[in-house]
């Protein structure tokens, strides 16, 4: 009898604990799928693009967005997703429906209308690093100021790559590594039959990178600053031509990579420059086995953007405006809470250009995966204790002046608020 009542209650604490894995599974799920997602699909040989966010509402529900366009009917359940997305061209609209499965961390699935269906798939997109990008660098040696630019872009295998560009000698760049904020690097110059070698030692802030070279002839303070700040960001853009007008957006990136949307899809930018106050990048759109080009040259006053499209379908006037749309979340953030052993109290610094730091215990981390997305924010931070990593992540909501959340580790979640103190 005895151990037949064994077997019940082992019967039993299996059950329960099946049900609690399947619900913790679900939990995961339903976790997931919030985020930004790089959407790709193939158009008759033609790649596109285009960026899916899904977030999730105080009372659980999902909302979603394709570009900048609003989605409908959002669902996750079971590791499948759904939604609508509706696009109105002119006087027209068409209904969009999104089944997909989310499968190690990969989206598979299909778009479909009356007009057929299309794959797509997604992954979540990648942050930046803050280095990449191109900067005026400038430093001296003896009385001589010497000036180049530094140019830092990746590989798809995630190793960096730097250049050097400068009207004195040839440069070459090697060893460049990026970690914790810190940039350094190797640098050869040659002039003439002499070679000179250093290394370079220096620190990211935004669009700031201070540091110093060294070589055998000593210690050379250095100063960088990023080329082409005032364009990089988010552009909501108003194009008006004969056959009407219609909105857009523009991201152009920390090296001046960019993606260009159109209907709801994202085209990436060519040769796009900032000289000056002026303003020019190439687009190249297909349908078919036909291919557009269109050539956009305008100037740019503070976060304002004016100039003309041409192509050989006509000329449209552009008129773009900068989006601050993390302006609620940048600043510095002050956290308390209580322990055992006193107050303890950590900052969050979150800049204009989406990277950020937090700091406690005098110990500053830059953040990872920062992502805001209206009054929403999430970030991590990964230290190392005893050769062994430790991460937390965050997640919360902006409410005037006020950031709540919850920390979230491997020992469990706690809850936190913040307070803005700049």
């Amino acid at each position: 009898m005895n151990q037949i009542r064994t077997n019940k209650a082992s019967v039993k604490s299996i059950v329960l604990t099946c049900a609690l894995l399947l619900g913790s599974t679900s939990l995961v799920w339903a976790e997931s799928i919030t985020g930004i997602w790089e959407m790709t699909m193939d158009f008759g040989g033609r790649p596109s693009y285009a960026t899916l966010s899904v977030s999730k509402k105080a009372d659980g529900s999902l909302v979603g967005k394709w570009g900048s366009e609003e989605l409908s009917n959002v669902k996750f359940a079971d590791g499948k997703l759904t939604f609508v997305r509706t696009i109105t061209f002119g006087d027209q609209e068409f209904t969009m429906h999104y089944n997909g499965v989310l499968e190690d961390g990969k989206l598979d699935g299909l778009l479909s209308s009356d007009r057929g269906e299309f794959a797509v798939k997604g992954a979540r997109k990648k942050p930046k690093s803050p280095v990449l990008g191109h900067w005026d660098m400038k430093f001296n040696v003896g009385d001589r100021e010497i000036t180049g630019k530094l140019s830092i872009s990746q590989e798809p295998d995630g190793s960096l790559v730097g250049a050097w560009a400068s009207q004195r000698g040839q440069t070459v760049i090697s060893n460049v590594k990026f970690q914790g904020g810190k940039l350094t690097f190797s640098r050869k110059s040659t002039f003439g039959d002499r070679q000179y070698e250093s290394t370079f030692d220096g620190t990211v802030k935004g669009h700031e990178l201070t540091g110093a070279f060294k070589s055998q002839r000593g210690e050379m303070a250095a100063a960088g600053q990023r080329i082409g700040v005032a364009l990089i960001g988010n552009w909501e853009l108003t194009s008006t031509s004969e056959r009407g007008t219609r909105t857009s957006m523009m991201r152009i990136e920390t090296d001046l990579s960019g993606r260009y949307e159109f209907f709801g899809g994202e085209i990436p930018m060519k040769d796009i420059k900032l000289e000056g106050d002026q303003v020019t990048f190439v687009i190249e759109m297909g349908f078919g086995d036909r291919t557009f080009k269109l050539d956009f040259k305008g100037k740019l006053d503070g976060k304002t953007l004016k100039g003309e499209m041409v192509s050989e379908r006509g000329t449209s006037q552009i008129v773009g405006k900068k989006i601050e749309a993390a302006a609620s979340a940048v600043g510095t953030w002050e956290f308390t809470r209580e322990t055992q052993r006193g107050t303890r109290t950590s900052t969050l610094k979150i800049n204009d250009d989406m990277t950020g730091t937090y700091t406690s215990r005098d110990r500053e981390t830059p953040l990872t995966d920062l992502k805001v997305d209206g009054n929403q924010v999430s970030f991590k931070i990964t230290r190392t204790f005893n050769d062994r990593q430790f991460t937390m992540e965050f997640k919360g909501q902006v409410d005037g002046d006020t950031l709540k959340g919850e920390f979230t580790t491997s020992r469990g979640t706690r809850e936190a608020t913040g307070k803005r103190v700049d």
